[in-house]
């Protein structure tokens, strides 16, 4: 997918824009039905149906992208989705067509229709014009509409200010979600990082970790509901099961910043308590609940410490040394990055981005203790994930571009997942601990698209895992730096 979107608020300034955050943008003169069928088919079937193209034909489909039909369209190609509904600056389709204005889209290196003039300018626009208000049918519905048969995947693309939904039956980007700045980015990125979805799946919650704010919006329509300011770099969400509180944890990796977790009231989009641990909270980033939620715990990429905190008073009740070589006032040397916790809650797992390892803690009602520091994974892991049935850890290297895989009844190391991807950052896995979902950030475009293009950064990538086979299945093409990553429905993150 690629990395440039329209705004609804247009009239606005970049700046200024942060009204309307709903990706389907609905043309008031639009027939509401009808203008499939009358208007986007006859332009495949004169352009783009011939039977070596799009069309059929002793040769099948090209790409495997079948234009006869609405349903056929929205299918995609071997590559994946062509439309996104609501986001014609995010879909290949309009890509492959558009010769050379980057303002309207960035143009692919494969132009189509393939070795022939392009499609007249006024046609490109009609297209254009139908994905943008939702790319409907001939009945004027939205392609992949609520609920999805299996649910859905969300995540962030940090270098685009984007959220986007995954559809898990089909495994195609479905829509994408404004949540930052308007596309082209001129100014600062806000820079979505982390997304987590309430128990009750009502409402989804984005960190924008260089804008400095949370933001709330609906899941079954991705419209913006709200958001409050937490300074400096939010990082990590923590929801408590009943949705009313939202813990977000703070990476200013500054030197004059104290370490420090605000807790908001998720209905009225307010910080309630500030938390912080004195000299020995700093740069947090890592926080996850207990699953009886008397604890929340939060690591200090800063200090090398791992703070109990308790969820009835919001305090920090224990300090504990990640590692073994760890002073009592903390250090600087393991990075400690995320936490995963067992469903027993009896082990806490928490990754060490500077020594490649996991830091393992037991927990014995209402007493800490450090079990192990020497598991060593890949270089720089980053989030990690244990399975529902408390079989497998999951964990993240950056850089590495692998999975490790611990076994989580034993607390030793099982295996290694290669080729997951260019710098994997974020995990979530399945209620039936059958797929692991993996972002893959690519920063650097060590892996580039299937077609190149102009006018956009390089895509992020969505690693799928089957626990099964403990390998990559698939591999879906998003926005740019792939960061969050939050399964719907699940327990969240």
């Amino acid at each position: 997918m690629r990395y440039v979107v329209l705004c609804a608020c247009v009239a606005l300034t970049v700046a200024g824009c942060t009204v309307n955050h709903n990706e389907v943008i609905v043309d008031p003169s639009q027939i509401p039905g009808g203008e499939y069928s009358s208007t986007i088919q006859p332009i495949f079937d004169r352009e783009c149906g011939g039977s070596s193209c799009h069309g059929g034909g002793p040769r099948g489909f090209a790409a495997g992208l079948d234009l006869t039909s609405y349903d056929a369209v929205m299918r995609g190609s071997r590559f994946g989705a062509v439309v996104v509904s609501g986001m014609p600056y995010m879909s290949h389709l309009v890509q492959t067509i558009n010769p050379n204005d980057t303002v309207l889209s960035p143009v692919s290196s494969v132009q189509m229709p393939a070795s022939r003039n392009p499609l007249p300018y006024g046609d490109v626009q009609t297209i254009v014009r139908w994905i943008r208000n939702g790319a409907r049918n001939d009945r004027g519905e939205l392609p992949f509409a609520d609920p999805r048969p299996r649910g859905k995947v969300f995540f962030t693309s940090q270098f685009v200010d984007l959220l986007g939904v995954l559809d898990r039956e089909t495994h195609l980007v479905t829509r994408y979600v404004s949540v930052g700045r308007t596309l082209p980015i001129t100014g600062v990125l806000e820079a979505p990082h982390n997304v987590a979805v309430d128990e009750q799946g009502v409402y989804y919650y984005v960190t924008m970790i260089q804008g400095g704010k949370l933001k709330k919006f609906e899941v079954a329509t991705n419209r913006f509901v709200g958001e409050v300011n937490v300074p400096v770099a939010p990082a990590h969400i923590v929801l408590t099961s009943d949705g009313a509180k939202a813990y977000v944890t703070d990476f200013d990796v500054s030197q004059a910043s104290v370490g420090q977790v605000y807790v908001v009231n998720t209905a009225a989009m307010s910080v309630t308590k500030v938390i912080r641990g004195g000299t020995t909270m700093k740069s947090t980033h890592a926080a996850r609940l207990s699953h009886d939620e008397k604890y929340l715990y939060v690591a200090s990429n800063g200090r090398d410490m791992l703070h109990v905190i308790s969820v009835e008073r919001d305090s920090v009740v224990a300090d504990i040394p990640i590692a073994s070589d760890v002073p009592p006032f903390g250090s600087n040397v393991h990075k400690p990055y995320q936490i995963a916790v067992r469903n027993d809650d009896q082990f806490i797992y928490t990754t060490l981005n500077g020594t490649g390892r996991v830091s393992i803690i037991r927990r014995t009602g209402d007493t800490f203790s450090l079990v192990s520091d020497t598991i060593r994974v890949g270089t720089n892991p980053l989030q990690c994930e244990v399975t529902r049935d408390q079989r497998f850890l999951y964990v993240c290297n950056r850089g590495s571009g692998t999975v490790s895989v611990i076994d989580a009844q034993t607390n030793q190391f099982f295996t290694t997942i290669v080729d997951v991807g260019p710098q994997p950052h974020g995990i979530d896995i399945s209620e039936d601990s059958r797929t692991v979902y993996v972002t893959c950030e690519n920063v650097n475009a060590s892996e580039p698209p299937h077609h190149p293009v102009t006018g956009s950064t390089a895509p992020g990538f969505i690693a799928i895992i089957d626990v099964g086979l403990q390998s990559v299945v698939k591999k879906v093409e998003v926005g740019g730096f792939a960061a969050g990553v939050a399964v719907y429905p699940g327990k969240g993150n």
